[in-house]
């Protein structure tokens, strides 16, 4: 049969509704972003799930009844109002081309199918990162510049840019509400392209620099359109918005700054005290953070720890020396490479933030969504959509996706340098 746009629309269906095949492209190699449970929209009302956390408990005790009597509080609670996020993803298919191929369909829709998996595949790259983020949207950080040349101040963050990629960049990392965006020197965002990707140098090259009014050092980098600040664009409220690097978090969902700050652990996760940990090993820190966080933070016991691969790599070298050795999470139908030490498995994430551990009680997060984290926009039956502006078609994915903690003092971090 020719390559028609019912057929082709009858094959989309099957290769990515309820499809095993969509499951592996989008948490294959993303081991938070898959472990994470995924809890649809159970308990939003509207696009809003409540989520109460008690951060004080009562006060009425002491060994004299009155003075009990008298210091009596009730539970201090405040409240999460969680907010689905935004995240669209489209690729063209071309109606003439469609038509041209009629004849020899095979080929064309190979192409097809492997430009659809990629949508996938970067979309749900996309929501990883944001899923591990504080918010703001930003994939780097200008450390220099040479002419269109971009090196970045952790070389590892040159793996979330990719060739094509419309960039923009603010003087701060878009987690706070006040952060602007550079711009084109008139009235409009400075916007470059990314033209070439050096991971191993820790490079990007940008098409003109020049777009951007004012670019310097120091800045960071997003995705076109991901940019929170100002803007108000919300993807993903990560992890790093729930446990945060100091005691003194941002306003998160609802809850001012100044309320977290009260009680940062209960509020905003578990933190060592650098001096805690200054000369330590990886090994030490991390058995120092579960310490702390079972001990004065009277948190529940992790589930889970979490690495960059790069750190991941050192602590697995040095437990190998006394016989310790990776192992394939048989638990999952992705065989995530992890660590049993120290009671719980560690695993290795690209995404994690480089130089830093972090520890998770995984039943305290999840993900929510409208719908699934991730699809087809099919309303109307349809996997294949007429674009509004010319004669060919679009597949379109949609999330509305929401990263919640109903307990950020059961997740902690510590710096690994």
């Amino acid at each position: 049969m020719g390559s028609t746009i019912q057929t082709f629309d009858a094959l989309t269906k099957e290769r990515y509704i309820d499809s095993s095949r969509v499951q592996k492209l989008m948490y294959g190699d993303r081991p938070l972003f898959g472990l994470l449970e995924k809890k649809g929209d159970t308990g939003m009302i509207g696009s809003v799930t409540p989520v109460p956390i008690i951060y004080g408990l009562p006060q009425g005790l002491g060994g004299s009844f009155s003075t009990a009597q008298t210091n009596a509080t009730n539970l201090t609670s405040v409240k999460f109002n969680v907010e689905a996020g935004d995240y669209f993803a489209v690729v063209h298919i071309g109606d003439k081309v469609l038509k041209a191929t009629r004849t020899n369909p095979g080929a064309f829709l190979q192409n097809k199918f492997a430009e659809m998996d990629g949508l996938y595949e970067q979309a749900a790259e996309q929501l990883s990162i944001y899923t591990w983020g504080n918010g703001g949207g930003a994939l780097g950080r200008r450390e220099s510049i040479n002419t269109n040349t971009v090196t970045l101040s952790n070389p590892a963050d040159a793996s979330n840019f990719e060739i094509g990629m419309m960039v923009v960049a603010s003087a701060n990392d878009g987690s706070d509400a006040a952060h602007t965006l550079r711009s084109d020197g008139s009235t409009g965002i400075g916007v470059a392209e990314v033209t070439s990707v050096n991971v191993s140098a820790g490079t990007i090259e940008i098409n003109a620099a020049a777009n951007i009014d004012s670019f310097a050092d120091g800045d960071y980098l997003f995705r076109e359109s991901d940019f929170f600040g100002t803007t108000g664009t919300i993807v993903i409220k990560g992890l790093q918005c729930y446990i945060t690097a100091s005691d003194s978090p941002m306003a998160l969902w609802g809850i001012q700054a100044a309320t977290r700050a009260t009680h940062p652990s209960r509020l905003a996760g578990c933190r060592v005290p650098s001096a805690a940990v200054s000369g330590k090993s990886f090994e030490e820190r991390i058995r120092i953070l579960g310490s702390y966080m079972t001990g004065r933070f009277k948190a529940k016991r992790p589930t889970a720890g979490f690495l960059h691969p790069e750190d991941w790599q050192v602590l697995e070298t040095s437990l190998m020396s006394r016989g310790i050795r990776s192992l394939t999470d048989d638990n999952t139908q992705f065989g995530y490479r992890k660590i049993e030490w120290a009671g719980i498995p560690i695993y290795e994430d690209r995404h994690c933030p480089k130089g830093t551990f972090f520890a998770l009680r995984m039943e305290n997060f999840w993900l929510s969504s409208l719908g699934p984290v991730l699809a087809p926009q099919n309303e109307d039956g349809f996997e294949m959509l007429r674009r509004a502006s010319s004669t060919d078609y679009e597949f379109r994915l949609i999330s509305y996706p929401a990263l919640i903690c109903n307990a950020p003092l059961h997740g902690g971090r510590v710096s690994l340098g």
